[in-house]
């Protein structure tokens, strides 16, 4: 991608792990459906994600192992903040389903900005407001109101799923390490906290069956591994702020995967709520961009 600026490679990355996002539900639900737990499904969702990462390193090692400092910060970030908020993500939707839990998720980065400019100075910006503003109104729309089911602990888990995974983004950026071996202990953190949440639930088990294997390494790869690989080389080139609005693109690729996977019907409603959240991504994504090439 050598004809695109880091700011287009930045954004690139965003956009496609989101993308890659998009299937989780699909796979997280389908898995449950099969008679797995929350939290069972989530450790060897992060096993597979963790198995992959190490397949990458084993290579570089040499050139990535570099300070052990930072990945024990990546490693304890994975474990109290990505795995809290992916298993609270989950036990969210059992309360309110995932199209609520969905759009509470999604005011995740306006909690980045606010962590970013009370504790790291950053300045205020007005675009990135309204653009989430735009956004919030656009994903409401993409979700069917009829299957909202308002409960007082799944908006709870649902906002805790919000602020948890507003600080492992924020986290991420301030941290110096590479986005493979970061891959590897955010994967290995998160399969701990899972882990011994399963074991704490008396439902830790093995899976059986090719189907649901084949749906567990999809969510481990598709939906784990590459999207936090893809995340973290984004924000060597753009800020915090900027990635996490612009992956808000997920909920509209969950509808075009819906329609062309899942010959899913599209109401006139869910097609202004795309044109809607496109705008504001949009916004964001054509904000400040820098005009020289480097």
């Amino acid at each position: 991608m050598k004809f695109l600026s880091n700011y287009q490679k930045g954004a690139l990355y965003a956009i496609t792990s989101g993308l890659c996002y998009s299937l989780l539900g699909y796979f997280g639900v389908t898995i449950m459906q099969a008679g797995s737990s929350v939290f069972n499904m989530l450790f060897w969702r992060f096993l597979i994600s963790a198995l992959f990462a190490l397949i990458i390193l084993i290579p570089k090692y040499k050139t990535i192992l570099l300070s052990p400092k930072a990945i024990l910060k990546v490693l304890i970030s994975g474990m109290a903040f990505y795995g809290t908020s992916s298993i609270a993500f989950f036990m969210a939707s059992v309360y309110i389903g995932t199209g609520l839990a969905m759009v509470i998720f999604f005011i995740y980065p306006a909690i980045v900005m606010i962590v970013n400019i009370v504790f790291y100075k950053a300045p205020f910006s007005k675009i990135y407001c309204v653009a989430f503003l735009i956004i919030i109104i656009g994903l409401t729309l993409l979700v069917d109101m009829q299957d909202f089911a308002l409960d007082i602990i799944g908006v709870g888990l649902g906002i805790a799923t919000a602020i948890f995974y507003a600080i492992y983004m924020v986290m991420s950026e301030k941290v110096e390490v590479h986005p493979i071996l970061s891959t590897l202990m955010v994967s290995i953190g998160c399969m701990i906290t899972c882990f011994i949440s399963s074991l704490v639930d008396s439902s830790f088990s093995v899976p059986s069956g090719l189907n649901n294997w084949f749906n567990i390494i999809g969510i481990g790869l598709i939906c784990t591994a590459v999207p936090i690989l893809l995340l973290l080389q984004a924000l060597k080139y753009i800020d915090a702020e900027k990635a996490s609005t612009l992956s808000v693109l997920e909920p509209v690729f969950v509808l075009i995967l819906g329609i062309i996977l899942l010959d899913e019907k599209v109401t006139s409603t869910q097609i202004l709520g795309t044109i809607i959240v496109l705008s504001g991504a949009l916004m964001v994504l054509f904000h400040n961009v820098p005009k020289t090439k480097y």
